[in-house]
């Protein structure tokens, strides 16, 4: 599972059950522990990688990949996370990117 998501899954279990230990879970809209959850990983995971998943700038992983396949003349670079990044190097035969290199 990717980290982030992991994470949203464990911050949401934990305010969930808070939310029933201290008896106001009834008091509850649908989206308020959703709506906690974003503020809290706003906060603490302030990047959104170019996959769409959050975390600290240091666990970024910068990749290129060819954006078209068959054809180098154009690549598709970023910051990804570390297990897109991963996936992305198998599926796509992409790159890190170290050093500017």
């Amino acid at each position: 599972m990717i980290e982030s998501e992991e994470k949203r899954k464990n911050i949401t279990q934990l305010i969930e059950t808070w939310a029933k230990n201290v008896k106001i879970e009834s008091y509850l809209r649908g989206y308020d522990i959703p709506s906690l959850v974003n503020s809290i990983l706003d906060n603490f995971y302030p990047v959104t990688f170019c996959c769409g998943h959050k975390g600290n700038f240091d666990e970024g992983v910068h990749i290129e990949f060819y954006t078209y396949e068959g054809r180098t003349d154009e690549i598709t670079s970023g910051l990804y996370c570390r297990d897109c990044a991963e996936r992305y190097k198998k599926e796509l035969k992409a790159w890190e990117v170290t050093n500017g290199k």
